[in-house]
């Protein structure tokens, strides 16, 4: 139980009225027997009653040698229990105040069995033996230190190699008010004694330490302040710091460190503030019963759990590879769109150099104007004999004039740029491909033949002056389509390259995003189950605080 759970025990029992707590009980056991949760259920249940009936326990925990019956008849100053424990009890004995002596076998089937406690002493201890068929044994004897709603508990010792008896000891925990925990001299410090006394701790109880058979100290091994004292470090090193340690002896009454006196008269003030203490006892063994009945719902989807757990661990770092799949959805969903989109940017880039390259400038377009007027009929160069010859020689040089400079302004403002572009644009969408630069860098080509710039020449236009302008915007248009053409054919294989990332890359992709999907699947059922049982257990503790109606 945590420092905050006991906090909140501390400002529940100042504020909770004895009815709230007595309702808030009888809710709780109703919710743990909805959920099938009998066993806790029904400590709920005896719980609920111990506050009805003001019930007030101090338990005696501990070794079977440690002396607890010896103990508890010394305390009570009568001899109630045998002078040495049963050994092999399983079950809690009870010693309640009352004018009659007698006692009573609980039975596991809700039978109950009395016995005079004077002469059938034998009897009892082999009801108390059966752990099987008796549930506790109690015990009622008058006594001026119990009144008749005050108990001291005797519980099987936690040392024994039956479970049955330590679980016995534990089961009735959540009964018991007060714990005394007894330790033999010669075994306080051992794990079991720094374990068990941590998980009393734990449960918000008040716990005393009791270290008895101080007789068996030999000061020439150890001075006993030193025996003290490290008994004190040993359980604070396990993070314990009890109510209250006492150094006891049964044996040797005058033992100068014998505290059994003091002992004795922390047990009447306890008994003599019962009130107070039953309350925050009562509070904090509701809060246990939770936690613990938290666990047992927790165990009904354990196999869950376990399944997705399994299904996690299966892979090497299910956390990381989670984390990423939001960038690679984002990688992919980019990839699935790559082909329009690079085809779009492509016809985009190549349009815009297209448009913008100016490859008949106003040298080309006076070369254009030359060509154009040696194609008007009546053109003639020379007199007499050779003239159709030297007409054509001449129409011939002016075309090539005008076919070497447009070539050369072809090369200059379109060819390179446009292989460079094809390149860059595809390689941008992260599609870096050898073969594909080297197909444009290599086979890209348009063929311009001076024949192309002949036949441009539209008869009906070769009269008029003006003509070349609208003739030289003729070639660079048909020189540019033939570019569009060609660059179609490397922007289809760009695509393609997108295209063939999706089917190949992306299958690797989309079966990680498919694991990915899983594993957030498994994560979110987990978070899920742990968040629902977090809120079942915040609001049954909502309920004993008083902040669910």
């Amino acid at each position: 139980m945590s420092i905050e759970t006991i906090e909140q025990i501390e400002r529940a029992s100042q504020q909770m009225t004895s009815d709230h707590l007595a309702k808030a009980l009888v809710t709780l056991r109703a919710r743990m027997e909805a959920a099938g949760d009998e066993a806790n259920a029904a400590k709920v249940a005896e719980l609920a009653a111990k506050w009805e009936h003001g019930r007030f326990a101090i338990a005696f925990c501990g070794h079977f040698s440690a002396g607890k019956s010896s103990m508890i008849n010394a305390l009570l100053g009568a001899d109630i229990l045998p002078s040495s424990p049963i050994p092999t009890s399983a079950n809690i004995v009870e010693i309640k105040g009352g004018n009659e002596k007698k006692a009573l076998a609980f039975l596991t089937d809700g039978d109950q069995i009395e016995f005079d406690l004077e002469t059938e002493l034998e009897a009892i201890k082999n009801y108390a033996a059966d752990g099987n068929q008796v549930v506790k044994i109690e015990i009622t004897h008058p006594s001026e230190l119990l009144a008749e709603s005050a108990s001291v508990m005797d519980t099987p010792g936690i040392d024994s190699t039956d479970a049955a008896h330590k679980v016995a000891t534990e089961s009735a925990l959540h009964l018991a008010d007060v714990i005394f925990y007894v330790m033999d001299y010669n075994h306080v410090q051992s794990e079991l004694n720094f374990s068990f006394t941590k998980t009393l701790k734990d449960r918000g109880k008040p716990v005393y330490l009791v270290v008895n058979q101080i007789d068996k100290h030999m000061d020439f091994e150890l001075d006993f302040d030193e025996y003290r004292e490290s008994v004190i470090e040993g359980f604070a090193t396990w993070g314990i710091e009890p109510d209250g340690l006492f150094f006891t002896s049964l044996f040797d009454a005058d033992h100068e460190e014998n505290m059994y006196d003091l002992l004795q008269a922390k047990l009447g003030e306890l008994f003599a503030d019962r009130g107070a203490l039953l309350k925050r006892s009562v509070l904090a063994s509701a809060l246990a019963l939770i936690e613990e009945h938290a666990l047992v719902q927790a165990g009904k989807s354990a196999e869950r759990r376990a399944q997705l757990q399994e299904f996690l661990d299966s892979f090497d770092d299910p956390q990381e590879l989670y984390a990423q799949s939001q960038v690679m959805a984002d990688e992919y969903r980019a990839w699935e769109a790559a082909p329009a989109d690079l085809e779009a940017d492509l016809k985009k880039v190549v349009g815009s150099l297209l448009d913008n390259a100016k490859i008949t400038p106003f040298q080309t377009t006076e070369l254009a104007g030359e060509y154009v007027k040696s194609r008007r009929p009546g053109f003639k160069v020379g007199f007499l004999f050779g003239t159709a010859k030297k007409t054509q020689e001449e129409i011939d040089s002016r075309l090539q004039a005008l076919h070497g400079d447009l070539m050369d302004k072809v090369q200059a403002n379109i060819d390179w740029h446009i292989r460079e572009l094809l390149v860059k644009t595809v390689e941008s969408y992260q599609l870096q491909d050898e073969e594909y630069a080297k197909a444009v860098y290599d086979q890209f080509h348009v063929e311009i033949k001076a024949s192309l710039l002949a036949d441009c020449v539209k008869e009906g236009g070769l009269s008029s002056d003006e003509y070349m302008y609208q003739y030289a915007k003729d070639l660079a248009a048909e020189i540019k389509a033939l570019y569009r053409r060609e660059a179609q054919r490397f922007i289809e294989m760009g695509v393609a390259l997108a295209k063939r990332r999706v089917d190949v890359e992306g299958a690797k992709h989309r079966r990680a995003l498919e694991q990915a999907e899983a594993i957030g699947r498994a994560f979110e059922e987990l978070q899920a189950l742990q968040s629902a049982e977090r809120v079942y257990q915040q609001e049954l503790v909502g309920v004993l605080s008083g902040e669910e109606a």
